[in-house]
């Protein structure tokens, strides 16, 4: 394959922080909290054939870069409510290819300098993406090593014997931990355009340069 043909098959890269924050209801009015089966799919540009005749056509299934590329926008913008959403479909997709050490770099090639001393927008954007892997390795595993697995059933019947099941804990994705923290701290202020001090940052993301508040990744 290609390297054209391989980009024609990867999730489009979403807009950079600053386009998001530019305009945080062009976010909100493409992903509507009502009716969210209708924009969690793939973005992948579909078949001609399927295009030209999308009622025939099957629906397109969602990914985990997809899935991952909307969590990093509602986090941007400050929407915990889809945030939460996201975060928590996300986990209960329990295919081998969702796992999280599985999630595709977004750069596989021409990676942002993130260690340069002249942040751009996509090394930003970078450094935003590494962080949250570990946000959501904190958040998966805490449920998994309180014995619900990813794979529960909705209604759970016996909580003893899925607590009984071998544990299988989440990990970052090599390339999250491989991404270089920014070559000067950055912010990413919350919805009231405030910015936390180091002190009351979150630690996941300031590792790698990005000052910014813990978002609300708890959930179930």
């Amino acid at each position: 394959m290609s390297d054209s043909q391989a980009q024609s098959l990867r999730e489009p890269i979403p807009p950079t922080p600053s386009r998001l924050l530019a305009d945080r209801t062009v976010v909100l009015q493409k992903y509507p909290l009502r009716r969210p089966m209708s924009w969690r799919h793939s973005l992948v540009s579909r078949p001609l054939l399927h295009r030209m005749l999308p009622l025939l056509s099957p629906s397109p299934s969602d990914t985990p870069s997809a899935s991952f590329y909307r969590l990093y926008q509602f986090f941007v913008i400050d929407w915990t409510v889809q945030f939460r959403n996201e975060l928590e479909y996300f986990w209960t997709r329990s295919e081998p290819a969702w796992a999280l050490s599985a999630l595709p770099d977004p750069y596989p090639t021409d990676k942002p300098n993130t260690g340069s001393v002249t942040n751009s927008d996509e090394a930003l954007q970078y450094a935003i993406m590494a962080g949250l892997c570990y946000i959501m390795e904190k958040a998966y595993n805490r449920l998994i090593m309180r014995g619900l697995p990813r794979d529960a059933p909705p209604i759970v019947d016996d909580f003893e014997e899925l607590q009984a099941r071998p544990k299988h804990p989440e990990s970052v994705p090599a390339w999250a931990e491989a991404v270089v923290p920014l070559g000067e701290v950055m912010d990413i202020p919350d919805l009231e355009g405030n910015v936390p001090t180091d002190e009351d940052a979150d630690d996941d993301f300031l590792r790698f340069g990005v000052r910014v508040a813990t978002p609300h990744w708890v959930f179930v």
